[in-house]
């Protein structure tokens, strides 16, 4: 393979305060947006999200100890009282290769976890800060195999069991117990029996396949294998719009020596049956790959996305060789230890790799906005073959067309028929004019507001910024053609979609205007003459009726002064009152009384 063209920023961190400072490199490739297919998916409203690594504890380090306060961390932020998630809204994932160097038992129970394999369970370790062991962390933990499983012993009627014993918490192991299931109804109690490892469970609406990539260990990879059979069935009978499996084994990552290619059987099964992404570790580093075939061949259309996250705290593996993956296929490579959080939602998923760096959040270094854009999100799709290729259409519009009296604080909205890409519907593709205002051009006028996109409802609302404007035709447009919105597909919405609405009128004016007297003689005058001026909060229109001394009200017209002269001396009493454009009149006429003292 060709070497590729490589920017390489070397970053300097401090992982652990109890860690030798170790340097950090990024490696970006330039990649392009996926095109993808998505089937219509009902009943998610929000998403779900697996957080984890693979290869991770170790007690001679201290680096699984920042990973394990991001697991938490990541976790915490899903809900809005910082408390641990439910199982139906969250999972831990723990990769493979969990505990260094053998994973044996002292290994699982002292640094994966805490405590000591004695009758009390006593702390292991008292100044650790986290660990991936953590009670908690562990009621939510859905793991795999790694080859580090196997190492505890050389006699193989005893390898890898004390993996099944610790997350069963049997044989001396602590409760609680990983929630793996094990419904043999359904041959699903796979998960934690000795000489298997693999299993399946539902999150949102997506489906999830743990598999133990350990091929030799189980009896072979191959679709005639007991697990090969295994996954054949289980995506049969759970025909999801959108799958995710996770194995510890990559098919290709830029370490050398992490290729596995004893686990294409699996990616075949998957790929055949369109599974959207693979999660794995063993290369200790974060690598994101373009969607791919199982031979490494980039297809942004079907093709499986693999994130290699291989860096749940065990150091080692800096060297990037990227001729060790397929030409194309290689996007991005970080050499921090960190989590990758994976955001489930309804036909879509989006991704963050999150950093150690000292504090509680860490730092994202890759993320699906890197891709798609601030908050994008990258679409599922279905299997070889299966291709969508009908347009999408508007099934139905708010407010309708033709529609009149529609209140001004009205959003429009528009439903389609299917899923549909959400990075194509934005201010561009959904606008909504009115007639052209007093501005130099001639053209309609743009409304400003935010448009937005529910993928479960398959419906985009555009709010405007401000009410719209009482009895005026407002022009809705939603752009089609190939620069117009699309399907999860890639299908455009064949013509654009145009529809108009009238606002209703304003409301009619009951509120009377209140008149004031601005000037004008008071106390005592002597001058026989007397100019008043008056105001009213109504002004536009308004007209005025004016008397002296209790007489008959006269009609002032829209002047807003009054004059009287040659007045006899005494006391004298001056109203006036404003009715305004709606014919409202001020029901209490302001008044000024004065005293005339003339020679």
């Amino acid at each position: 393979m060709a070497p590729l063209n490589i920017l390489r920023t070397v970053l300097r961190a401090v992982l652990m305060p109890s860690h030798a400072a170790r340097y950090a490199a990024c490696v970006v490739l330039a990649c392009a947006a996926a095109v993808s297919v998505a089937m219509p998916v009902f009943g998610q409203t929000t998403p779900v999200t697996l957080v984890g690594a693979g290869d991770i504890a170790d007690c001679s380090f201290s680096d699984d100890e920042g990973t394990a306060q991001l697991l938490g961390s990541t976790l915490r932020s899903l809900t809005p009282d910082r408390s641990l998630p439910p199982l139906a809204q969250a999972r831990a994932i723990a990769m493979g290769d969990n505990a260094y160097p053998r994973a044996n038992r002292s290994q699982y129970a002292n640094c994966y976890d805490n405590y000591n394999l004695d009758s009390t369970w006593s702390t292991f370790d008292p100044s650790r800060p986290d660990w991936w062991g953590n009670d908690d962390y562990l009621r939510l933990t859905m793991p795999v195999l790694g080859n580090h499983e196997y190492m505890n012993s050389d006699d193989p009627t005893i390898k890898s069991k004390p993996y099944f014993d610790y997350f069963s918490a049997q044989n001396g192991f602590q409760p609680p117990a990983a929630p793996v299931p094990n419904d043999p109804v359904n041959d699903n109690n796979h998960g934690l029996t000795f000489g298997e490892g693999y299993y399946s469970y539902d999150l949102g609406s997506w489906h999830i396949l743990a598999l133990n990539s350990n091929c030799d260990k189980v009896g072979g990879c191959e679709a005639s294998s007991p697990q090969g059979q295994w996954l054949q069935k289980d995506l049969a009978n759970h025909p999801a719009d959108c799958t995710l499996a996770y194995f510890h084994h990559p098919i290709y990552a830029t370490a050398n020596g992490t290729n596995t290619l004893n686990v294409k059987p699996l990616w075949d099964t998957l790929y055949a049956k369109g599974a959207d992404v693979i999660l794995s570790g063993h290369a200790h580093r974060y690598e994101r790959h373009a969607r791919m075939t199982p031979e490494g061949l980039v297809d942004k259309t079907t093709g499986i996305r693999q994130f290699v996250v291989g860096t749940g705290g065990e150091p080692g593996g800096s060297v990037i060789d990227p001729n060790q993956v397929p030409t194309g296929v290689l996007e991005k490579v970080v050499l921090d230890f960190g989590v990758i959080k994976v955001d489930l939602d309804a036909g879509s998923y989006r991704w963050a790799f999150i950093a150690v760096d000292g504090s509680a959040n860490g730092t994202v270094m890759d993320s699906s906005s890197d891709v798609y854009g601030p908050g994008g999100s990258e679409q599922c799709h279905g299997a070889p073959g299966s291709a969508d290729t009908t347009p999408p259409t508007v099934k139905t519009i708010s407010p309708g067309n033709g529609g009149s009296d529609v209140p001004i604080e009205s959003k429009v909205e528009a439903t389609f028929d299917k899923a549909m890409d959400a990075n194509t519907i934005n201010g561009s593709t959904f606008t909504l004019t009115k007639p052209d205002g007093p501005d130099a051009d001639t053209s309609p006028d743009a409304v400003s507001g935010a448009v937005t996109y529910d993928s479960t409802l398959k419906k985009a609302t555009l709010t405007p910024s401000a009410n719209l404007d009482y009895s005026t035709t407002y022009t809705a447009t939603v752009k089609g053609g190939a620069n117009g919105v699309k399907d999860a597909a890639g299908n455009s919405l064949s013509a654009d979609e145009v529809w108009t609405f009238t606002t209703a009128a304003p409301p009619a004016d009951t509120t009377p205007p209140e008149t004031t007297i601005v000037s004008g003689p008071s106390g005592t005058v002597k001058s026989r003459d007397a100019t008043f001026t008056f105001s009213s909060t109504e002004p536009p229109n308004a007209t005025f009726q004016t008397r002296l001394d209790g007489g008959i009200w006269e009609s002032n017209g829209t002047a807003t002064s009054k004059t009287y002269t040659n007045l006899a001396n005494g006391t004298h009493t001056f109203e006036v009152k404003a009715t305004d454009a709606a014919g409202n009149t001020d029901p209490t006429a302001a008044s000024r009384r004065w005293k005339v003292l003339a020679r």
